[in-house]
């Protein structure tokens, strides 16, 4: 179950030097964490947390806030809908 790395990660984001923290969640039940930072070394420790307890992550540049983005995506087991 994904809900305990999100609690460790969560936790660990918290500490370091970030701007912003979203929580979504899909229609699929996946959930999606993104954090913003101006920092990049706060970024690069997110993605050392994510590749150790691997979790799928992307990272992209945000040009108008001039923070980079971190997405933490935590796939559910289910079934898909018919």
């Amino acid at each position: 179950m994904f809900v305990k790395e999100m609690k460790l990660l969560i936790k660990y984001g918290i500490e370091l030097d970030i701007s912003g923290l979203e929580c979504k969640v899909g229609y699929k039940g996946d959930a999606l964490l993104k954090f913003s930072s101006s920092e990049q070394d706060t970024i690069q420790k997110i993605e050392a947390f994510c590749s150790k307890a691997d979790i799928e992550y992307k990272i992209s540049y945000n040009q108008a806030k001039a923070t980079t983005d971190i997405f933490c995506v935590f796939a559910a087991d289910t079934y898909k809908l018919k």
